[in-house]
């Protein structure tokens, strides 16, 4: 558990500091790596941080079902990551925007939809 909070927390302190580069230069400036953190950060604040009182489901959350949530949002940051610094590797270049249109549609959907799953699902 702990690992998986300072994982989450490290990728916001990341978030953090590269919005102030946003703000001056723009998203274009940051590399695909950067990206990466930007849009992992995203799915944290809205998807995991975020909280509905009224909603049947959100209000109490069991611990087993918050691992597997911050589970699936650090292999997703830590896979967009190995395939960025691969393909980097190779001298090929790819986006995050290549990654979220391939294999990411799916993944990202289910990333958006996890909390709103009934933990004995």
């Amino acid at each position: 558990f702990m690992s998986l909070k300072t994982a989450l927390r490290e990728i916001l302190q990341q978030e953090e500091e590269l919005s102030e580069i946003v703000q001056l230069v723009g998203k274009d400036s940051l590399s695909e790596d950067q990206k990466a953190v930007l849009r992992t950060a995203q799915i944290i604040k809205d998807e995991f941080l975020q909280q509905n009182s009224f909603s049947e489901h959100d209000y109490n959350c069991p611990l087993y079902k918050t691992l597997g949530m911050m589970k699936c949002i650090v292999k997703f940051h830590e896979s967009c990551l190995r395939v960025i610094l691969e393909e980097k590797r190779a001298d090929r270049k790819i986006s995050m925007a290549m990654i979220e249109n391939s294999f990411g549609k799916d993944i990202l959907y289910e990333l958006t939809q996890m909390k709103f799953k009934i933990p004995t699902q």
